[in-house]
């Protein structure tokens, strides 16, 4: 069949007593606002009625929030956030919804069954849900309805990523997370295959349609969707072979991915595989969670329960902080990488005695820069006070790249050490010279040569195995002692920080600080450069 896709909607209606088969990455859909609450059973016939069609408990005072009522919500993944539950891939999202009305009233697809129930959302945040009478069809093997109802009276709170089109909620007491996606995809007009015989070409055989992705896999935004039974031209395979991608001229980029197992190819074998392309992330419109702060004194400080620790700006220069139980507005200017941070009016609760709030609070405070690079946020405070890392709420914590690798292949030569409240500069006429490469640390230690082994740690790395030449020194006076106080300070190290510039365009290493602790117990650090 080739012919050019037109726009349509695809409206999903909801079953009462069986459902269709796993049909991921729909089009569009739209859910009753009531559904039924009794129903014939499988497999026996007889009518049904819910153990909890009992009257709907009373729920807090509601305000409404617009951006969450008379919107379809389909149930995507399941963050353990640091619990011990499960982690959970929906397969077909289309099946799990959530639609809230304004009056305080909610209806669910749950797989196979509808149910309602009450809900109540009040100021800043918080959602209270109450569930009400549900079907009790017996649904197919491999059903997350069971687990999807477990969030019906947990949720404690509500969030927004993507500008709106995602919602969280999460339960109560740090529990996990649970990410909703806005089901209202246009439809997307694809160009219809060339009339050539080796073309690839590609046809939508799930039932509800598909979903346009940005990327190979569900958690690339979706730009459209295609319904059953349309084509398009092939031009490329993900490397996993889980995913086409099609030609979208009309479309930014000029093409879309669609999951491989809801489309039928032929000639796929002739096209090339693609990379995924990297996912860029803005630092407007995501809730960032603050995972450490690592200034040069302490090194890397991480933080006990990012989720705690949440700061979304907004495109109206305003941002909303969750600093652990308090809630606080603040204001901010961005001009270029500069970036300020003015906290306003805030909530006063008591936080837990483990509560890093206060410190969360002053960092912002001193923020200076900002950078978005692997995957996390970097926040630069002012005056040399450290940089706070932050990575998109719901992402897994992107692992910090290796110190080693960083500094990699760079020469630095010590200009002081000692206490890190008064490092004293090294003996003039001394030089003291550090290589990191792989493994290995080496170089010069004012007198002789040395080298040791690098072992990676939890966001630093440590050196051991030093091995020294036995030569001595005796100008210029002190040299000695310099020397074996360095190469105790190496076997110490406990955390290190560089920095860099970009110089004719590309990014440069320039100063490092190896921190580590003194004989006394106290902090020291290492200040190099990477050029006299």
């Amino acid at each position: 069949m080739k012919r050019v896709i037109v726009p349509i909607v695809i409206v999903f209606v909801f079953l009462l007593a069986a459902c269709q088969g796993d049909t991921a990455e729909p089009a569009a859909t739209t859910a009753p606002t009531q559904p039924p609450t009794v129903v014939e059973s499988e497999p026996t016939g007889e009518t049904a009625v819910s153990p909890t069609s009992s009257p709907t408990p009373a729920t807090p005072e509601h305000v409404p929030d617009p951006d969450l009522i008379d919107r379809t919500w389909a149930w995507e993944a399941r963050d353990p956030n640091g619990s011990d539950t499960a982690t959970l891939d929906v397969p077909n999202p289309e099946n799990y919804t959530l639609i809230f009305n304004e009056d305080g009233t909610f209806s669910a697809q749950v797989d196979c069954n509808n149910a309602a129930g009450s809900y109540a959302t009040t100021p800043p945040d918080a959602i209270t849900m109450q569930p009400g009478p549900t079907t009790l069809a017996a649904c197919p093997p491999g059903s997350l309805a069971d687990e999807m109802m477990k969030l019906f009276g947990e949720a404690q709170n509500f969030r927004f990523l993507e500008n709106g089109n995602v919602l969280i909620l999460a339960w109560a007491d740090g529990g996990p997370l649970d990410f909703f996606r806005l089901l209202d995809a246009p439809a997307v007009d694809l160009p219809a295959p060339p009339p050539d015989a080796q073309t690839a070409v590609g046809k939508v055989i799930a039932p509800d349609g598909v979903f346009l992705r940005t990327g190979p896999g569900v958690n690339y935004p979706y730009v459209g969707a295609a319904p059953f039974g349309e084509t398009g031209e092939v031009i490329g395979v993900s490397e996993d072979g889980q995913w086409w991608l099609a030609a979208a001229p009309q479309l930014p980029g000029g093409q879309v991915w669609v999951a491989a197992q809801f489309a039928e190819v032929q000639n796929g074998d002739t096209v090339p595989v693609v990379a995924a392309n990297a996912q860029e992330l803005s630092l407007l419109g995501i809730p960032w969670e603050w995972v450490s702060t690592t200034d040069p004194v302490q090194g890397p400080v991480y933080v006990n329960d990012p989720s705690r620790y949440v700061i979304l700006f907004k495109d109206d220069n305003t941002a909303t902080i969750q600093a652990d139980c308090n809630h606080v507005q603040a204001a901010y200017t961005l001009n270029g990488s500069s970036l300020t941070i003015t906290p306003g009016v805030s909530t006063r609760a008591a936080c837990p005695p483990d509560s890093q709030a206060d410190a969360f609070l002053q960092q912002l405070t001193n923020v200076a820069i900002f950078q978005i690079q692997g995957g996390n946020l970097y926040l630069d405070q002012m005056a040399d006070g450290g940089t706070m890392r932050f990575v998109a709420q719901g992402a897994p914590v992107p692992e910090p790249e290796s110190p080693v690798e960083e500094a990699d292949a760079h020469t630095f030569y010590l200009v002081s050490f000692g206490p890190a409240d008064a490092p004293q500069p090294v003996i003039p006429g001394t030089t003291i010279i550090g290589n990191l490469a792989d493994d290995l640390a080496s170089g010069f230690a004012g007198c002789n040569n040395y080298s040791g082994t690098i072992t990676p740690a939890n966001g630093y790395f440590t050196i051991d195995n030093i091995v020294t030449g036995q030569k001595t020194c005796a100008e210029p006076a002190g040299v000695m002692e310099q020397e074996q106080a360095f190469l105790a300070g190496l076997t110490a190290v406990n955390g290190n920080r560089w920095r860099s510039e970009i110089i004719n365009g590309i990014e440069v290493i320039t100063q490092g600080q190896l921190f580590y602790t003194l004989p006394d117990g106290g902090a020291g650090v290492m200040n190099f450069v990477t050029a006299r």
